[in-house]
């Protein structure tokens, strides 16, 4: 596999900071891995995660030595100096408003092909109560048109509110191989499913069963805004039951 010199320049600048970040990240949190040697050697592989924090991209890296790319929200991009930085390090945007050829899937699929391991979140948000949502088909698609294989990963903390010492371990599972599933570069979202059901139910069991250690529930302090605006339905949805229902013992 032939690689241009700037990406070696890369590679260099992305160990250094792997090395920093690992040291940093070991001495606040108490970090832990689990079947490390599910990770695939000789492959580049897309590392399907549940979403907890923005820390997640770090610590799905550190699951395998070799640089990660990754998709980024296009506004993080804009951002001066820290857009260069994150683009400089692998990542990508998840849409190009100045290319309008633009097409995240054959971006994924090219570095992919380039042998560069790929992070995505199925789950498309986070979710900050620990509890793993439903995935997106997009991840097996790229798959399926790449022919490389998808690793759950499950990324499981102690608290729903991270501190200092926390315990945060990361949990790799059995690389699932699209080949396995009849798919291939022809595949559609709709050949997909049985292959996305099988990774989030790995991500699901990494996650909410058996955990490494005790686990404390208590309320997020920082919510997404899809969070948020779920919450807020639910509680005019109740409300507006206990309204019928005052109404109904009135009448």
């Amino acid at each position: 596999m032939k690689y241009n010199f700037s990406y070696y320049i890369v590679a260099f600048f992305y160990r250094l900071a792997y090395y920093l970040v690992r040291f940093l990240f070991f001495f606040y949190y108490r970090i832990s891995f689990e079947e490390r040697e599910n990770a695939p050697k000789g492959t580049a592989a897309i590392y399907a995660s549940n979403h907890r924090s923005y820390l997640d991209p770090v610590l799905v890296a550190m699951a395998h030595p070799k640089p990660f790319n990754y998709i980024a929200k296009e506004y993080l991009f804009r951002v001066p100096v820290f857009g260069s930085f994150i683009r400089f390090m692998g990542a990508f945007p998840l849409s190009d408003e100045k290319k309008k050829d633009y097409n995240m899937l054959e971006e994924a699929e090219r570095r992919l092909k380039k042998g560069r391991n790929l992070t995505i979140f199925p789950e498309g948000t986070r979710h900050t109560n620990g509890k793993v949502g439903r995935g997106k088909s997009g991840m097996c698609m790229l798959a399926a048109k790449s022919g490389k294989p998808v690793v759950p990963i499950g990324l499981v903390f102690d608290s729903n509110n991270l501190h200092f010492r926390s315990k945060i371990c990361v949990r790799i599972g059995t690389p699932i191989y699209p080949a396995d599933y009849g798919l291939n570069e022809s595949s559609t979202p709709h050949d997909v499913h049985a292959m996305k059901k099988a990774i989030m139910d790995e991500i699901h069991f990494l996650v909410e069963e058996n955990p490494p250690f005790p686990i404390v529930h208590d309320e997020p302090k920082k919510k997404t805004s899809v969070e948020i605006a779920k919450e807020k339905r639910k509680q005019e949805r109740q409300a507006k039951v206990a309204e019928n229902s005052t109404e109904q013992t009135e009448e």
